[in-house]
């Protein structure tokens, strides 16, 4: 984890003086700035799930966006809202707070590692949870006005164990590890682009 956060540091780094190293010609002006925003996105605890879309609305001083996303995740469906905001209409920095719902799943048979070789079946329902996002990440323009972002972050989940078993079977203490590794919450990582609609 630590060796991943310095490559991440030191990519960031390089690409700000590279940024810094642009002419000003090059950038548009801030006043000619879209205010609505649409993109596709993917991560771990990403708003908008392992993939699915997004929407970003300018709502005051040209970096403070109203933020939300759609998509799919391995807890059913995940819908977000949030806010954004950008150190810069240009390269920079940002942060955001979200608060995302991953529907759940009603009915799903899970395989679990009996101990003894055979794989363990297990009936059970993957119940709605929601979390509360923070993250910080850096944001890319390319083309006229369009972004590519990279952030990572911590999602508080804001329910413990959000799962039922529906066959009476008992989960171990290991198979309870592992639904709440893959349960909504925990560090974010995302990425996604962003384009500007005249």
């Amino acid at each position: 984890m630590k060796k991943a956060l310095l490559i991440f540091s030191i990519i960031i780094f390089s690409l700000e003086l590279k940024a810094q190293d642009q002419t000003e010609g090059s950038y548009y002006e801030p006043e000619d700035r879209p205010k609505f925003y649409i993109g596709i996105g993917s991560g771990i605890n990403a708003y908008t799930g392992l993939a699915g879309i997004s929407a970003n609305y300018i709502i005051n001083d040209k970096t403070l966006f109203a933020q939300g996303g759609l998509g799919l995740s391995a807890w059913g469906i995940r819908t977000s809202i949030g806010i954004r905001y950008d150190q810069s209409y240009r390269h920079g920095f940002t942060f955001g707070v979200n608060l995302s719902r991953s529907s759940g799943i009603d009915d799903i048979d899970m395989e679990f590692d009996s101990g003894n070789g055979s794989p363990n079946e297990v009936n059970m329902r993957l119940e709605s949870a929601s979390t509360f996002d923070l993250k910080a990440g850096y944001n890319w323009w390319f083309g006229k006005y369009n972004t590519l972002n990279i952030s990572l972050g911590y999602a508080v989940p804001l329910k413990n164990q959000p799962w039922t078993v529906k066959d009476g079977s008992t989960l171990s203490s290991f198979d309870q590890a592992v639904l709440q590794l893959i349960s909504p919450g925990g560090i974010i990582i995302e990425g996604g682009l962003t384009f500007g609609i005249r």
